[in-house]
């Protein structure tokens, strides 16, 4: 494929807001970065600058068992602290 020309299947430039938060929970410090685009929709792309571990989430998805433990590995105390954290933050976009 080196010689071929490279075809993509989408490239595309958007405009993207990024917001940086770094919040203290009960049990550990968050640094994310909050990423909203007209191609994500509703949902955002949330960075955990600490992990590298990422998800799009919106407000339904947040509500959803297990949604933010599964995405961020977090145990339970820490998916409650990045809910309540990330809630207002998502109902702004």
């Amino acid at each position: 494929m080196s010689d071929e020309k490279l075809k993509f299947i989408k490239n595309e430039t958007e405009q993207s807001t990024t917001r940086l938060v770094s919040f203290k929970g009960d049990m550990e410090r968050f640094d994310l970065a909050v990423i909203s685009s007209p191609a994500f929709g509703d949902d955002c792309l949330v960075v955990d600058l600490n992990t590298n571990k990422y998800s799009r989430i919106n407000i339904d998805k947040l509500k959803e068992n297990y949604y933010v433990e599964h995405a961020f590995q977090f145990n339970e105390i820490e998916a409650e602290d990045f809910r309540l954290f990330i809630k207002p933050l998502l109902n702004e976009n």
